[in-house]
């Protein structure tokens, strides 16, 4: 057991550089103080709103910190994945109505940079989110803690290496759908 002040960067080190083999690790005040990121960053942001005849209304937050501004709209959340090597390339935020045919090349844009283009080809894109509750009703069947374990391993082991790593870890990329994209860049404008 290997423990005082640990982090993961630490154990990381220890395993590749100095070869360390613990059979488990105690990485408790770094675990409990959250050191590296005390704050959590994750707020609700109103997105939509719906009225009284089911048209949703897009809402959008908007900051002088690029990073603060929410996408609006009711959304569904694609990851792409390489149908020659299994990994994923990149996840896609779409309207709630929107399809992904995957059968045909895809061009995605960087929504920050969006002179940053990338074809997608020979994929298969699957839809991350999945209904929990439907009109009250419970439609999911709650996975063991086991099968929870294992499917975040699976999808851990579809990012590449270079987006894992510690230090200068490559981006892994959000690109916005064109619908989705322009429905924001209007709210902007109409907002100055």
């Amino acid at each position: 057991v290997a423990s005082n002040g640990l982090d993961e960067k630490k154990i990381a080190n220890m395993e590749l550089y100095e070869h360390a083999h613990f059979d488990s690790y105690g990485v408790g005040e770094n675990l409990i103080t959250s050191a590296s990121d005390p704050v959590f960053g994750g707020v609700y942001k109103l997105a939509a709103v719906e009225d009284g005849e089911g048209h949703i209304i897009p809402k959008i937050k908007i900051s002088e910190n690029v990073g603060k501004i929410t996408n609006p709209h009711f959304k569904k959340l694609y990851r792409f994945y390489g149908n020659d090597t299994g990994k994923a390339i990149a996840d896609y935020l779409c309207l709630h109505d929107e399809t992904v045919d995957d059968s045909k090349d895809l061009e995605i844009f960087d929504p920050e940079a969006t002179w940053k283009t990338k074809t997608v080809y020979n994929f298969t894109a699957k839809e991350l989110q999945v209904p929990i509750f439907r009109q009250g009703q419970l439609v999911y069947r709650k996975p063991t803690l086991e099968e929870i374990r294992a499917y975040c391993q699976q999808q851990v082991d579809t990012l590449w290496d270079e987006v894992k790593r510690f230090d200068n870890p490559h981006t892994y990329y959000v690109d916005l759908s064109r619908k989705l994209w322009t429905i924001k860049n209007d709210m902007l404008r109409q907002k100055r």
